[in-house]
């Protein structure tokens, strides 16, 4: 393989203003041919010493494209980078370089744009007797590369942690991503029974698995999660946050405010904390699959659930917020909002509840854990590397938006 393919991409948040690379030309009449050659610039005062004298210079004046050249070889290979595009400059070219000459050509980062990826540098040119030859700017542009899932995470066991995954959905998202190949950490709160049990029935079918308890709501918890998962596998490429508190319904004017910052710190202060704690890592290994689950109730809005609504809401712009953040080192964040899952509450709810609501969904059921298993394990799968910033309704046909 051609050295140059293994090359490091540049990176545009390591690029500090000052920071400089230089390479040192010798102007040779080999390269001064060589010169003439590549650009059919074959003019006397370049090749032939008695026309150069004859247009009053001392000897052969050397091309100003091998200067140009300079610069963008630094520009390619140093400074930005690899990758880089040089698309503007602004260069004045204020003494002849001659045959025989030394010239080193600096180039120092002036201004950093990270918005448009553009890196604004200053170029001098200067020859032995420190005479400036040359001196400007220019301008670079530094694309992310496009890196696809298939070839950032060859041979590499990826590594899950998944909230709120003792029961239902997250439990369900847990044995699906472990069944994919996954090793997936259980996070859950405090049934330790039922915690062992997801493990047992990973580890049943080969899957790897563990538990690890945080409470989520108080100050640390993710972190908590997050070193654990670290302890048993070393790094974590997925995110999944099913964790919830109990969900009580209440008339507005009878909710306490502590109920807000309760869902708040669940939805979204653990969802960040997470984000916070593993994205370092996975903008270094440039992947990253984040998801947040969110609810089709943030579109009917049922009465009497405040706090878990506007919660709920606040969770999906902090995932649109994270996905324009982290999306330049192929990290994706979603959210997925199903609808009445099959479970406890619909237990609570009865049968003629659960059969009212089977017709209205165009479907004719209610959802399962296993269908938003299924679109969690897209959203972090191969087929959803492109999607990013999405809340996929997973509600049978009920309308999402």
């Amino acid at each position: 393989m051609n050295a140059h393919l293994n090359r490091r991409w540049a990176d545009l948040a390591a690029i500090a203003v000052g920071a400089s690379a230089a390479v040192t030309l010798h102007l040779d009449e080999e390269t001064i041919a060589r010169a003439a050659e590549l650009t059919g610039d074959d003019n006397p005062i370049h090749l032939d010493p008695a026309a150069a004298r004859e247009f009053g210079q001392s000897r052969q004046v050397a091309h100003g494209v091998i200067l140009l050249g300079a610069v963008s070889r630094l520009i390619g290979t140093e400074l930005p980078g690899a990758g880089s595009v040089w698309f503007q400059n602004d260069i004045e070219f204020l003494a002849p370089m001659y045959v025989g000459d030394t010239v080193t050509v600096t180039v120092t980062v002036r201004k950093v744009s990270l918005s448009t990826r553009v890196v604004l540098l200053d170029v001098m040119a200067e020859n032995t007797s420190k005479v400036v030859v040359a001196q400007g700017r220019a301008q670079v542009r530094v694309p992310a590369p496009v890196l696809k899932q298939d070839t950032t995470m060859q041979n590499h066991v990826r590594v899950a942690l998944v909230t709120g995954a003792s029961h239902g959905i997250g439990r369900a998202v847990a044995e699906t991503l472990a069944a994919d190949g996954m090793a997936v950490v259980v996070g859950y709160g405090s049934d330790t029974a039922a915690a062992d049990a997801c493990v047992a029935a990973i580890h049943a079918k080969g899957g790897q698995a563990t538990a690890a308890a945080a409470d989520l709501a108080a100050p640390g918890g993710a972190k908590k999660l997050v070193d654990a998962a670290m302890a048993s596998y070393g790094h974590i490429d997925v995110i999944v946050h099913a964790a919830t508190p109990a969900i009580v319904a209440a008339p507005f004017l009878e909710t306490p405010i502590d109920a807000f910052r309760t869902y708040f710190d669940i939805y979204v202060g653990a969802f960040a904390e997470l984000a916070q704690l593993t994205a370092p890592a996975m903008k270094e290994r440039r992947f990253g699959r984040m998801v947040t689950l969110l609810s089709s109730a943030m579109t009917e809005v049922p009465a009497k659930m405040a706090p878990y609504i506007t919660a709920k809401h606040a969770a999906f712009g902090l995932c649109r917020a994270l996905a324009v953040e982290l999306g330049p080192w192929n990290i994706t964040v979603n959210a997925v909002s199903p609808s009445m899952v099959v479970g406890r509450r619909t237990d609570e709810l009865g049968a003629a509840a659960r059969e009212s609501m089977t017709r209205k969904t165009p479907l004719r059921r209610l959802a399962e854990a296993e269908d938003v298993a299924k679109a969690v394990r897209f959203l972090v799968g191969p087929a959803g590397a492109f999607v990013s910033g999405a809340n996929l309704p997973v509600t049978g046909g009920m309308p999402s938006a």
